[in-house]
């Protein structure tokens, strides 16, 4: 783990040419202007985390702009599949806020995907799932396809999806020789010669991560959702490209914020020229 002596407060970020040091600029847009409404800087490698803050802000603005107590009544918030996590949900759903978050592996499920290679190859065999392993409750222990046995390893807390639970995993010299191991041990995602399960703990009274694997396998939400990357990547796009912020020079969160959020301004003023000269025209 590498972290930055002079900032501590920024993250070991992927890029397009690796791993950089930094920080994320996070924003949320209308759809019908590409208005930024609300956005942060925020120094983690993973955006899950960010999303009770970023209702936060967004509600609160929203409340200054409308005047509702509950301005997102009525809306649909979309977002990205790096903000999918059974706790991001569960904190919309006590918000009463509808949003389509949906999973990583949504697109290989989704039949128009099926033509592309990227997705295609991943579907030429499938693997055996949690659904196919057998628990004994008496053992506290998972039996396989083939009848071996996954007993119970250690307890796992993934802090990042805010999720936690129990890891069972076989043992290398029997799944070694196993004839069905091709269907089971997926090589091309660096599994080793042994099969691990995970089963997450149950916090919460209602699974919203299932719900919502089905509400994106919806055709109509699908839909939908196709409408989030002409939403939010062409205001992305424009602070980049146009606006020249292809990077953070400042250090510090708070700092960083203030330059994301300038930024921000000028974005907005600049979608708002046009419409106000045409007002002032007529």
């Amino acid at each position: 783990m590498q972290s930055n002596i002079t900032d501590n407060e920024s993250a070991r970020i992927k890029g397009p040419h690796g791993y950089i040091q930094g920080y994320n600029g996070i924003a949320v847009a209308d759809s019908g202007n590409q208005v930024i409404v609300a956005a942060g800087a925020v120094g983690s490698g993973a955006e899950s985390g960010c999303l009770p803050e970023m209702l936060d802000n967004l509600e609160t603005n929203m409340q200054m702009v409308t005047g509702k107590k509950q301005p997102l009544r009525k809306s649909l918030v979309l977002g990205d599949t790096g903000y999918f996590s059974e706790g991001n949900l569960q904190e919309a759903q006590k918000r009463n806020i509808d949003v389509l978050i949906p999973d990583p592996q949504f697109r290989k499920r989704d039949p128009g995907f099926d033509d592309r290679k990227k997705y295609k190859d991943t579907n030429v065999m499938k693997y055996f799932g949690i659904e196919d392993f057998r628990y004994n409750k008496k053992d506290d222990c998972y039996i396989c396809p083939a009848g071996k046995v996954l007993p119970y390893k250690c307890d796992i807390e993934f802090k990042t999806r805010g999720t936690r639970g129990k890891q069972y995993r076989s043992k290398k010299s029997v799944c070694s020789v196993c004839p069905m191991k091709g269907q089971c041990i997926n090589r091309k995602e660096g599994r080793g010669e042994f099969r691990a399960l995970f089963v997450a703990e149950q916090r919460y009274e209602e699974n919203l991560s299932e719900r919502m694997r089905g509400k994106i396998d919806n055709l109509a939400y699908r839909e939908l959702y196709t409408r989030r990357m002409q939403i939010i990547e062409p205001v992305f796009a424009n602070m980049t490209y146009c606006k020249g912020m292809d990077r953070f020079t400042l250090r510090t969160r708070k700092k960083v914020n203030i330059q994301w959020q300038l930024y921000c301004i000028v974005h907005n003023m600049w979608k708002c020229m046009k419409p106000l000269s045409l007002k002032w025209e007529t």
